[in-house]
């Protein structure tokens, strides 16, 4: 018999189903369902890049992508989320870094007298 798991985006798949053309407030029999095939959906995956990350020991971001190489939307969606998520990173580090100036303390403005050092 299967367990019964408890249901934690049911809230936000209501939102989703809505946002997709349902009525305003789904049934909560409908949300729970379609948690559970995305939920069975996702372990799915999971189960197939672990066993393609179990060969090198470690599961890394390409065995996802290889995986969904077969479905064009999903493997171009995951791409465009992989660059988007390294901009991110890019974007942190920019604004992270605090300047130095030749003594090595750190400051966080330029002052107009730093040129003459």
């Amino acid at each position: 018999m299967k367990e019964k798991r408890k249901h934690q985006f049911t809230k936000e798949i209501k939102l989703l189903m809505y946002g997709f053309g349902d009525v305003q407030n789904p049934r909560q029999d409908s949300a729970e369902l379609l948690e559970d095939i995305l939920y069975n959906y996702l372990q799915d995956i999971c189960t197939k890049v672990a066993r393609v990350g179990h060969k090198r020991g470690k599961i890394i971001t390409d065995d996802f992508l290889y995986i969904l190489r077969k479905d064009p939307k999903k493997l171009a969606r995951c791409k465009e989320l992989l660059i988007m998520q390294e901009d991110l990173r890019k974007a942190r580090t920019l604004f992270e870094e605090p300047e130095m100036n030749i003594k090595g303390k750190k400051r966080l403005t330029n002052r107009p007298d730093d040129d003459k050092q």
